[in-house]
C-alpha cells in the first residue's frame, strides 16, 4: 500500500537557526539512503518565503513506518521538535491506496445514509 509521509513545520525555533540548517541536512542524509537502498523515495523538500514548509517521502506504507519507528528516525523526529516551530508528522494514503481508502470511505458513507 503506498503512502507519504509528510513533515512540516513553520519557521526554526529563535536561536536554532544554524542547528536547523544541520538539521535538514541530517534529513537529507537519512532519507536520502533509505531511498539509495530502494526502501522509499527521495526526500522532496519545499520551502515556502511565507514560513509553511515541508519535506515528503513515499514508499510502501509498511516499509515507511517501520524506517520512521527506528531509533536513528526516531531521533531525527525529537530533533525536529526542538528546532523547528509547528512540527508534525503525517501519513497519508497515496497512489491506488488513496483511491482505495476512497472507496471504502463511500463504502462506509453507505451504511449510515
Amino acid at each position: 500500500m503506498q503512502a507519504a509521509m509528510v513533515v512540516t513545520w513553520t519557521h526554526p525555533v529563535p536561536g536554532r537557526e544554524a542547528k536547523a540548517l544541520e538539521y535538514a541536512a541530517e534529513v537529507a542524509a537519512f532519507w536520502g539512503k533509505q531511498a539509495a537502498d530502494g526502501k522509499c523515495s527521495e526526500p522532496e523538500m519545499f520551502f515556502s518565503d511565507r514560513g509553511a514548509s515541508m519535506w515528503i517521502v513515499k514508499g510502501d506504507r509498511d516499509v515507511v513506518l517501520q524506517i520512521h519507528d527506528a531509533d536513528e528516525a526516531r531521533l531525527l523526529t525529537m530533533k525536529g521538535e526542538l528546532l523547528l516551530e509547528g512540527f508534525s508528522i503525517d501519513f497519508f494514503y497515496a497512489g491506488e491506496a488513496a483511491m482505495d481508502y476512497m472507496a471504502r470511505f463511500g463504502s462506509a458513507l453507505a451504511t449510515i445514509s
